[in-house]
């Protein structure tokens, strides 16, 4: 199917309840195959029965892009507690999204086949796919009451060496460097522009400032300020691996600050990771992958919850699946997947 075909499927429109509240469920890092584990679609149903979101995003790495059929497929089956539902979803491309014989220009269109997905290609002159804005209206009106970003946040720096007419022996990670030396990308700084741009453009047509919440997959290099100052930044839940953030910042950050409208960021890729914080007034937060078919933690397993309000307040939290599902949600009941030797740190 065509993009221009993929259009024309009438999507659902996102409204405020009439008490003022909506409710989102991120899940994040299925790393599907064709013969996934089922336990991902028996983890999305856990989640989506006990939460009732109004939607959902996908944090990235779905995978499962072989060809068009399996990718179709894959997403069919695993998300099928949502669509049973009715429930509008979107979704945020991964690293290893990048990485799959189907590019993320040959994706979009399959994720856009399904009625209920809102995601969007984006503008084409920017950097990336999967680049666009998402608009929840009032409870009562059509007007714009709340935005939802979602940022491509592409595979690693040394991807663009080229682009940016650097040689490809150029070292972007030095030995002392800004977080954990991760070679990670980050969105790039025209797509900070385009953010910034589209987000004074839609607020002076508007009349007034919309809050908003950001989607990406890899976190920003401000996450690595949130576990290095825990008690300054209110830092809940777990971190047992590193925080593989971008060491090239794009100041996307700080075109949030400047903005004023973005409340909160939230990422995925980090499957031990599953912490909140908040820096100069953004949330930033990872949510907790929910898959089955690569490297994770029994215990860390499940999706974050986002509530909004038609006042502009946010609030959210991680739910995991082994409060939900006890041993049900372990990959094998034999043998539990985590422990201390993982342990970095563990703030409940």
């Amino acid at each position: 199917m065509t993009d221009d075909n993929a259009k024309t499927i009438e999507k659902p429109v996102l409204r405020f309840h009439p008490d003022g509240h909506f409710r989102i469920l991120m899940i994040s890092d299925f790393h599907g195959k064709p013969d996934f584990n089922p336990k991902l679609t028996a983890g999305i149903e856990a989640l989506v029965a006990h939460t009732e979101p109004d939607f959902v995003m996908l944090g990235g790495d779905q995978l499962c892009g072989i060809d068009e059929t399996v990718l179709y497929d894959f997403l069919e089956r695993a998300m099928e507690p949502v669509q049973r539902r009715n429930i509008p979803w979107a979704h945020v491309y991964g690293n290893h999204d990048a990485e799959q014989p189907m590019t993320k220009e040959e994706m979009q269109p399959v994720y856009e086949r399904f009625p209920l997905c809102l995601s969007q290609a984006g503008p084409q002159e920017i950097s990336g796919v999967g680049n666009y804005c998402l608009t929840i209206r009032a409870a009562d009106s059509d007007v714009p009451a709340y935005h939802l970003w979602a940022m491509d946040s592409h595979r690693e720096f040394p991807d663009y060496l080229e682009n940016f007419g650097l040689p490809a022996d150029t070292r972007v990670i030095l030995p002392k460097h800004f977080g954990s030396g991760s070679v990670q990308a980050s969105p790039m700084f025209d797509q900070v522009m385009w953010y910034y741009n589209e987000s004074v453009r839609r607020e002076t047509e508007a009349g007034r400032k919309i809050p908003a919440l950001m989607f990406m997959h890899v976190p920003l290099i401000e996450y690595q300020l949130l576990y290095r100052n825990p008690e300054v930044t209110n830092f809940i839940g777990r971190k047992r691996e590193a925080i593989c953030s971008g060491e090239l910042n794009s100041g996307l950050f700080m075109a949030c600050l400047q903005r004023g409208d973005v409340k909160g960021i939230f990422c995925g890729h980090e499957h031990l990771c599953d912490f909140q914080g908040e820096y100069c007034g953004i949330t930033m937060a990872y949510d907790g992958c929910v898959g089955y078919d690569m490297s994770a933690h029994d215990d860390m397993r499940g999706g974050r919850v986002i509530d909004i309000y038609e006042d502009g307040r946010m609030e959210t939290r991680q739910i995991r699946l082994m409060e939900l599902l006890g041993e049900e949600a372990m990959r094998r009941k034999d043998f539990f997947e985590g422990g201390d030797k993982y342990y970095i740190r563990d703030i409940d």
